[in-house]
């Protein structure tokens, strides 16, 4: 096989000129892209920032309500107790025995 390489026609300047157009275009390309994609994902940021901000208030908010829920039953059942002594012994008994028999069963 012959390994000289062909000789120059006196084309290569519009292929030359193509290439270069090519790789320019390519490169704007990639910048365009990578402008876009940064600031999409600095707009999807500030986007999941303010929904956990919103999240966390929510969840906050609730915590709160739950507690105060929480706190406002164990008064109630407190002040029930006080006030039923005898019957809230036999209940906890009633609660103990089946319990212990479903415990039993297993």
């Amino acid at each position: 096989m012959n390994s000289e390489t062909a000789p120059a026609t006196g084309n290569e300047e519009p292929l030359k000129h193509g290439v270069e157009h090519v790789r320019h275009a390519a490169e704007t390309l990639l910048r365009s892209t990578v402008d876009e994609t940064g600031a999409e994902w600095r707009r999807t940021r500030r986007a999941l920032g303010r929904k956990a901000r919103a999240l966390r208030s929510n969840v906050s908010g609730r915590a709160r309500d739950f507690a105060e829920d929480a706190r406002e039953l164990g008064g109630k059942g407190q002040r029930l107790v006080q006030q039923h002594p005898w019957a809230s012994i036999g209940i906890g008994v009633g609660l103990g025995l089946l319990a212990g028999l479903l415990i039993r069963r297993r």
